[in-house]
Formats: C-alpha cells, sequence, structure tokens
C-alpha cells in the first residue's frame, strides 16, 4: 500500500509521542499537545506518514523569522518509525513540507544534530547544503 502524507490530527498524538520517544524526546500528552498547538499558532504545520491507517513518521514545518536573514521555511522533527525506514518515507515527508513550505517562503533550512551523520547524509541527498556549523546554548528560566 502507498503511504499517505497529511497533516497532523488529533487522533495521531500517541504516535507522535512514540515517534518523538525514537527521536530522544520523552513527552506527556498534554506537552506535545501543547506544542502542536504553538506549532499551529505560530503559522507552522506538522505532518504525519500513514501506512495502511497506522503513524509512522512524522515531520513539522515552521516559518522563522531573523533580523539577519529575514523570513525562511524550516523543516524540524522529522522522523520515520524504526521498523519504517529505508522505503523512503522520510523523502516523501520532506516533500510534503517542502510543497506546504514553499507558498510562504523562497528558502528552506534543516538544522540537523552534529552526532546525526546519517540525517546529514540523507538531507545532502535531497539537495540540502551545509552552510555552517554552529552552538546552540539554552539558559533554562528555573537554573
Amino acid at each position: 500500500m502507498e503511504p499517505i502524507y497529511r497533516a497532523y490530527q488529533e487522533k495521531d498524538l500517541q504516535a507522535l509521542i512514540a515517534l518523538m520517544k525514537q527521536l530522544g524526546y520523552t513527552h506527556s500528552k498534554h506537552a506535545l499537545l501543547t506544542n502542536v498547538k504553538a506549532v499551529h499558532k505560530a503559522g507552522g504545520e506538522v505532518f504525519v506518514a500513514e501506512l495502511n491507517d497506522i503513524v509512522v513518521g512524522c515531520i513539522s514545518a515552521i516559518i522563522d523569522i531573523r533580523l539577519a536573514e529575514g523570513t525562511q521555511g524550516e523543516i524540524v522533527s522529522l522522523v520515520v518509525d524504526k521498523d519504517h525506514r529505508g522505503y523512503g518515507l522520510g523523502k516523501g515527508l520532506v516533500g510534503t513540507a517542502e510543497h506546504w513550505l514553499s507558498q510562504y517562503v523562497d528558502s528552506i533550512r534543516i538544522r540537523a544534530n552534529s552526532i546525526r551523520n546519517a540525517a546529514h547524509q540523507f538531507y545532502q541527498e535531497l539537495g540540502y547544503l551545509e552552510t555552517k556549523q554552529q552552538v546552540v546554548l539554552v539558559k533554562n528560566k528555573h537554573e
């Protein structure tokens, strides 16, 4: 059966929790639903890949605005279930996000953790070029 790529629906929440865990992030239903709502409120979208009525992948497409760089699309949180990798689902999800973003922006950025070498190669095979490396610094409110 061919995969279906579609916008997130609330019935997908449990599947997204499991997918985010495979990406290295643990979320409660409430926390992940809050994140999905925040993506939507900021003008972004979450997409899923579905096979035989089962969600096996997801991606988020956001609009990012910066003083120096202007407005760009950004693809974030791409993950395909470990048992469904290697079948083109990630490529399909990226294509879905790119198509949606192309309505709003002229360029799309992807950031991948420096240790995810396979992800770097995957994105480069899709035509993305490495333009810079950077360090991410975080200051939490309660520390």
